[in-house]
């Protein structure tokens, strides 16, 4: 710098004269202070209402590709049934295990012990295509019980 700028600043230098606010104030561009807790709750409550509708979008979504819990319509052999070495094909969808050995008895044909003293507490979801002693099998597996077919 030279003399002469330096002469000037410390001429025309006032305390307070060169305020950055009061610049901003005279081109009408200063923040103001009394907005600023209207616009902190505003950006709240933006927040909260898109949490909200994002939580109720996907609640939504959600119980519409759930699929209700029922039982699964079978198709039965209609061929003679009387040996447990037929291979059939049977469904069950979180089904009580006394209509498991029910629906065993009609599609095989044959009669089911054992089945638990608290059978009704018991479900199963499967789809199986093989031979009735197998099922029992790996029904026992699945459910811990000990069940078996009668000869």
């Amino acid at each position: 710098m030279h003399d002469s700028e330096i002469e000037f600043i410390a001429k025309h230098y006032r305390k307070g004269r060169f305020s950055i606010e009061a610049g901003w104030r005279r081109l009408d561009i200063a923040p103001s202070r009394k907005w600023r807790p209207f616009k902190i709750a505003a950006a709240i409550t933006a927040a909260v209402v898109l949490t909200a509708s994002a939580a109720l979008l996907y609640h939504d979504y959600r119980m519409d590709s759930v699929a209700p819990a029922h039982e699964i319509p079978v198709d039965i052999d209609t061929r003679p049934a009387g040996t447990l070495s037929e291979v059939k094909v049977i469904d069950f969808e979180n089904t009580p295990l006394p209509e498991v050995v029910e629906r065993i008895k009609e599609v095989y044909g044959v009669d089911v012990s054992g089945v638990p003293a608290d059978a009704a507490g018991y479900r199963l979801s499967l789809h199986y295509q093989g031979e009735a002693d197998d099922l029992i099998s790996v029904i026992n597996d699945i459910l811990g019980t000990d069940m078996k077919i009668e000869e």
